[in-house]
């Protein structure tokens, strides 16, 4: 006997249906967008607070690497409250806190004070990844979580290329504790409107039903139960996450810390204005977007691990002519190109493979370690990177970055070769043959 009808949870609420999966998909991607404008504004205000206070670089890589620190050891508790208590109420308390510390932060007149700011930014910034990629793997699961991730990438891309553009040009009319402000008040009115709008995802659609078919069955199609697998013990299934974040630490170790020090070196080292160095970061930043949906597109196809390979050796070439090479202003506007692109293609593969490999029901914990490992590589290289660029000079301290990013396509490639799918076994489905068209 069915339940009666007061008792039975709305349809909305139980499917996953293709209205539902294309707005949460849409709100998440401009959710990452208006998140990484945000965070695009210290490496452009940076420049003015180091010549505000008389910092060196190594100050300026302490400033960034205590935000990556706090919200690397953050994004795991963080992943775990998403597994328990869900997406939607950590995402909110995550941007009030990042609008609070950059409020906070924007009034700072010493040190202390922004290193202080920098840790309440840093945890509210570790909510977002665990909370939102989970999301984003539930509501793309049917039309190609590879693509999924590469349109979310793309979506942060975007943010942070405007990021950079836009907080150089308000920095220089408002001052940089003015565009600061602005940009919060505008964050904070933004918040409120996602959560109008945003729907609630069906618990669970990304880890019970087959990948692949229709959004909502017909009923002359009802869903075949696949067979169930022996999973391993719990040790053994979270050991490929750790390894993968691992891995990642060193992606986050390059990416972070180029993104961060971009500004500093375009002006210190390539001579240009603060504007300028917004305007050409934009340009590396944008070419990012085409490098997110290429890198969806192929992980989809190929061997994801063979796509990072492939491509952190391309852009560890490019980053060393960056940071060498004798070209003009169009020779450096096509490497910044070639590089953003290049950095961007790994990574909806590393998302992709995190959701695959994720125990189940650990999605957030699995996307909050992985994370975490990212912004904990950033915090370590990011004095690095200043004391380098102290003590010898910029370009040095970019070519390490390079080799950095080289490595983690190696680890990558040694550990997830010709394994496209490795979560597949551990849910009950048949992983599909490596190299297959996914």
């Amino acid at each position: 006997m069915s339940a009666p009808a007061s008792q039975a949870p709305p349809a909305d609420e139980t499917t996953l249906t293709p209205a539902k999966a294309n707005r949460a998909r849409n709100l998440l991607i401009a959710a990452h967008a208006a998140q990484h404008v945000l965070s695009a504004s210290l490496p452009v205000l940076l420049i003015f607070i180091r010549e505000e206070l008389d910092l060196s670089f190594t100050d300026v890589g302490i400033i960034i690497a205590v935000g990556n620190l706090t919200g690397g050891l953050a994004q795991f508790p963080a992943g775990l409250l998403v597994d328990y208590l869900g997406a939607r109420s950590l995402l909110l308390a995550g941007y009030g806190l990042t609008l609070g510390g950059s409020l906070l932060f924007a009034g700072a007149r010493t040190v202390p004070a922004m290193l202080l700011a920098r840790v309440i930014t840093g945890i509210g910034n570790a909510t977002f990844h665990p909370g939102s990629f989970p999301e984003m793997a539930r509501a793309t699961r049917y039309s190609g979580v590879g693509m999924g991730m590469a349109m979310h990438n793309v979506g942060g891309n975007l943010g942070m290329s405007m990021g950079y553009s836009l907080t150089a040009l308000l920095a220089s009319a408002l001052g940089w504790r003015g565009s600061l402000r602005l940009l919060v008040a505008v964050g904070a009115a933004l918040t409120v409107a996602w959560v109008l709008v945003y729907p609630r995802l069906p618990a669970g659609e990304d880890e019970d039903q087959p990948k692949g078919g229709k959004l909502k069955p017909e009923p002359d199609e009802p869903p075949q139960p696949l067979p169930a697998a022996p999973r391993p013990p719990l040790a053994g299934q979270w050991l490929p996450v750790v390894a993968l974040a691992a891995a990642a630490a060193l992606s986050g170790a390059f990416g972070n810390t180029l993104t961060s020090f971009l500004p500093s070196f375009l002006t210190t080292s390539r001579g240009v204005s603060p504007a300028v160095a917004g305007a050409f970061s934009t340009i590396m930043l944008l070419s990012g977007t085409v490098g997110s949906i290429g890198g969806g597109r192929a992980g989809d196809r190929f061997d994801r691990s063979l796509v990072v390979l492939a491509a952190t050796a391309a852009t560890a070439v490019f980053v060393v002519a960056l940071a060498w090479a004798p070209v003009g202003v169009a020779g450096l506007v096509l490497l910044l190109i070639l590089v953003g692109a290049g950095r961007s293609i790994p990574r909806p593969c590393l998302n992709a493979i995190t959701a695959e490999i994720a125990p189940k029901g650990k999605s957030g914990s699995a996307f909050g370690l992985v994370f975490g490992a990212m912004s904990m590589g950033g915090s370590l290289t990011s004095p690095m990177v200043g004391y380098i660029a102290d003590r010898s000079s910029m370009p040095a301290a970019f070519t390490l970055l390079a080799g950095l990013f080289l490595v983690h396509g190696l680890l990558i490639r040694r550990l997830y070769a010709g394994k496209p799918a490795l979560g597949a076994a551990s849910r009950g489905a048949p992983a599909p043959p490596a190299g297959s068209d996914r």
